[in-house]
């Protein structure tokens, strides 16, 4: 399910489109899946259509929906092979960002490597215990 926070600074469309990566990627919704109607969505999230054409036009053209005139939009056949490669160039962002942070304060590679060990070690304690709210 969709949620969006019309106080966010984070345009609506933005948010939608998260979500439905969210989504996606969690296998709620798989290749060939409906989507609601553009005018569906918007009356439950009580928004502008407008809104939500953006976010499945952008959607569509980033190649995680497709649509069939006068049926609908429907998720891709590709769509997790996108997200896929949409979260492996987040999280390289992220960790090239980091390792520029790390070298900025003396850390050798090794030294990055352990603690990129520690913290995954952690992370993995949390989750195990089902701390994690992500």
């Amino acid at each position: 399910m969709i949620k969006v926070n019309t106080s966010s600074f984070v345009p609506i469309y933005e948010q939608i489109k998260k979500e439905f990566k969210k989504e996606l990627f969690r296998g709620d919704i798989k290749p060939n899946d409906p989507l609601p109607s553009i005018r569906d969505l918007a009356t439950e999230l009580l928004i502008n259509p407008n809104t939500v054409a953006r976010a499945y036009r952008e959607l569509e053209m980033e190649g995680f929906i497709y649509t069939r005139k006068g049926k609908g939009c429907y998720v891709a056949d590709d769509s997790t092979k996108h997200m896929i490669e949409e979260r492996n160039s987040i999280l390289s962002q992220s960790f090239d960002e980091t390792i520029r942070d790390a070298k900025k304060y003396g850390l050798l590679p090794e030294e990055i490597k352990k603690l990129f060990g520690e913290r995954l070690s952690v992370s993995q304690e949390v989750m195990e215990k089902g701390e994690d709210n992500e």
